[in-house]
């Protein structure tokens, strides 16, 4: 029994089936199948119990997952702990984040532990967290930072800040003009909307105006700040988007205001892959980024 045959078995755990746990390995899966064969041959037990559809855990398969989770976490902790002391922890850490977020803590999470680690460098992607999720999942980002709601199950979290949604409008808009940097939600019911592109996040914007049952007009969905905001300084209609996107440069024609009545908030997370053995630097930043950044507070 060794750490990656381990591995292949939590894998077959989550996915469930022994195709599913292929692809996800990106291994064929006779090898596989005969990875857990010789597993349970030198244990001694039956792990699974194999279905048409699906393979359950046996009494003996649940208690080799309970262990099995907790070795590869220990023997993570205790490759850190020794690169530490072994000289000094060094090498690339690649992050793919939300964009909105780039601009901001990130920023500040780089910086901090740079100054803590300066032999560590840094691999930036920014895309909307569907797409962060993807890079996890095929091994192309160490860490990941998303924003809420987003099918992560099979991921580790660290919950770091909520942050409010805002409403980007012209400055040439009527709504721009009244005093104060706060919106009520009902004052968006009719107007021209961008919003989004990710599905979970139009489902949750399209929510709001039902709960107030309020009508909208969307004119475009976006999966850059960076392409809406000219739009928006347009006067072309009103981007709801998340409160860190007014660290964008785009615009002195363009005011933010506060959703507000009810307010909207958005969660970020960091996240990794569960079970995965992150490289020396990556973890360093995985641990540092829990202690000091961990629930921060509001960006407000």
């Amino acid at each position: 029994m060794d750490i990656k045959s381990l591995k292949y078995f939590l894998t077959v755990v989550q996915e469930g089936t022994i195709t599913r746990a292929a692809k996800k390995l990106c291994i064929a899966q006779p090898p596989l199948s005969r990875q857990i064969r010789l597993l349970e041959e030198e244990l001694g037990v039956t792990l699974f119990l194999r279905g048409k559809k699906k393979i359950q855990l046996t009494e003996e398969g649940r208690f080799l997952k309970q262990q099995a989770e907790e070795i590869i976490e220990l023997m993570e902790k205790t490759r850190e702990q020794m690169g530490r002391l072994g000289g000094g922890v060094h090498g690339l850490v690649s992050v793919a984040a939300v964009e909105s977020f780039g601009i901001g803590l990130l920023s500040e999470m780089v910086e901090t532990f740079h100054r803590e680690y300066p032999q560590v460098h840094f691999q930036i992607w920014c895309g909307n967290s569907d797409e962060v999720r993807d890079k996890l999942e095929r091994g192309l980002a160490d860490v990941g930072i998303v924003r809420a709601p987003v099918y992560m199950e099979q991921c580790e979290q660290i919950f770091l800040r909520s942050e409010p949604w805002v409403a980007a409008m012209s400055r040439r808009h009527p709504l721009a003009a009244e005093e104060g940097d706060e919106v009520r939600l009902e004052q968006l019911g009719g107007e021209t909307l961008m919003i989004p592109v990710r599905a979970s996040l139009q489902e949750e914007i399209n929510h709001w105006f039902n709960e107030i049952a309020q009508d909208r007009e969307i004119l475009c969905y976006y999966n850059s700040s960076a392409s809406m905001l000219p739009l928006v300084e347009r006067g072309m209609g009103i981007a709801i988007c998340p409160g860190a996107a007014r660290y964008f440069a785009g615009g002195e024609g363009i005011i933010y205001k506060t959703i507000v009545k009810p307010r909207k908030e958005s969660r970020l997370y960091m996240v990794r892959r569960r079970y995965q053995m992150l490289p020396q630097a990556a973890g360093a930043f995985w641990d540092f980024a829990g202690r000091k950044f961990c629930g921060v507070g509001d960006l407000l």
